[in-house]
């Protein structure tokens, strides 16, 4: 049995990144993903969280916490919701091996509620776009990662 990884923590972005480079042709079929993508979520209790994910050609570059969005790599768009939105997501994804349709990225950011994407200008913020499908496979590489929630 593997370990729990919890949600969210750096730990758990880079197992999912790791389901990528084992499953290359799934994401060689949607084309390169050259994006930073940061991750904020709130808790009950006001505690924001950040993670940055650097996705480059096929795969994750870099993966890491941060403690505000000033430490992000300039070229970024954030997908921001509360906690209790993004666990219900990832365990959409854990309960079905892929996001179910009211729970993919691009339903819960249309229109902008419950999750907003923004970010530094309007480049990045299409970015988020662009990679649309590439950004939900990623996610839904979440289905085989076994998780906690905090």
């Amino acid at each position: 049995m593997s370990k729990k990884l919890s949600f969210p923590s750096s730990e758990w972005f880079e197992a999912v990144a790791s389901r990528m480079t084992q499953d290359l042709a799934a994401y060689r079929e949607l084309g390169s993903t050259d994006c930073a993508m940061v991750v904020k979520t709130q808790d009950g209790a006001g505690t924001t969280q950040f993670y940055e994910v650097v996705f480059e050609s096929f795969g994750v570059k870099s993966v890491r916490s941060l403690t505000s969005l000033d430490e992000a790599v300039p070229e970024h768009f954030v997908l921001e919701s509360s906690l209790d939105v993004w666990c219900e997501m990832v365990e959409n994804i854990q309960a079905n091996g892929a996001a179910d349709l009211e729970h993919t990225l691009n339903y819960l950011t249309f229109p902008d509620d419950p999750m907003l994407v923004s970010g530094p200008d309007q480049l990045e913020i299409d970015a988020f776009y662009r990679y649309n499908e590439s950004l939900q496979r990623f996610f839904d590489g979440s289905s085989d990662v076994a998780t906690t929630f905090s």
